[in-house]
């Protein structure tokens, strides 16, 4: 085991750790505000070209804009694009859809069209798009000397598997994480299953490990799987997320040190 600490004071010992990803490790705010945008402004192409009208035109925008948790030239940390899966997020799309009187199936398909759209548009342009998500000041240390303590360290993330292997290669990351959860397994995170199971392929307790994330969803979801140590982060984002669901809390990644227990 070691011994972790926060701003100098022991908070317990661990075997593992488990780690969210955006705004967690990676700096994904200015990432996620652009596909935003785009998603939002195909969304407003696709109801011109089914002749809706420009005043609804713009109360689309006005309801995607909030769903989406744009304010002004940032992104909230606390919103469904910040923390939900892509099929989450399509969903909430395709409810937004709804209230311009598509059904059900019709507001689905047009969301889905949307999202493959953008996605496609985004990997062809990525000069809209910034891929390179760097890593958040801090954490490349942090998961060195982690690893250096034979810690074992996961990432768990609503990203895809092949969204989680670009981050990987990008950051130099290779040989860091021992085991990956990602919104291709199941059941997906938030559920506190995902995060038992996570523990059990790990071979390890949840009372062994810590948990950091930078969303309350994460933490609850640690919290009711009795994860011990429970770390809510609030540096990755231009307006801090406001965190309930924390045991401890942390600005910067630089207030967690590792040392040995003998």
């Amino acid at each position: 085991m070691a011994e972790l600490f926060i701003r100098n004071s022991s908070v317990g010992l661990i075997k593992g750790i488990i780690f969210d990803k955006d705004g967690t490790l990676s700096n994904s705010e200015k990432c996620l505000l652009e596909l935003a945008k785009t998603r939002i402004e195909f969304a407003a192409r696709k109801f011109r070209a089914l002749k809706i009208n420009n005043l609804r035109i713009t109360l689309l925008k006005r309801l995607l804009k909030s769903v989406y948790g744009l304010k002004k030239q940032a992104l909230s940390a606390n919103s469904s694009l910040a923390i939900a899966s892509k099929e989450n997020n399509i969903l909430s799309t395709a409810t937004i859809f709804t209230l311009f009187g598509f059904d059900w199936f019709k507001s689905l398909s047009i969301s889905e069209e949307i999202f493959d759209e953008v996605d496609i548009f985004l990997s062809t342009n990525r000069s809209r798009i910034k891929k390179h998500r760097t890593l958040i000041s801090g954490a490349f240390d942090l998961l060195v000397s982690l690893r250096n303590k034979k810690v074992s360290i996961a990432l768990m993330t609503n990203d895809t598997q092949e969204g989680i292997e670009e981050f990987i290669i990008r950051n130099k990351l290779e040989g860091i994480f021992d085991y990956f959860w990602s919104a291709e397994n199941k059941p997906p995170k938030p559920k506190q299953e995902a995060v038992m199971e996570l523990c059990k392929k790990m071979n390890l307790k949840p009372s062994e490990f810590a948990l950091i994330s930078d969303a309350d969803t994460d933490l609850k979801m640690a919290k009711t799987a009795d994860i011990p140590i429970v770390i809510g982060f609030t540096g990755g984002w231009e307006t801090p997320p406001i965190l309930t669901e924390t045991r401890f809390l942390i600005k910067n990644l630089n207030e967690l040190t590792i040392h040995s227990s003998y």
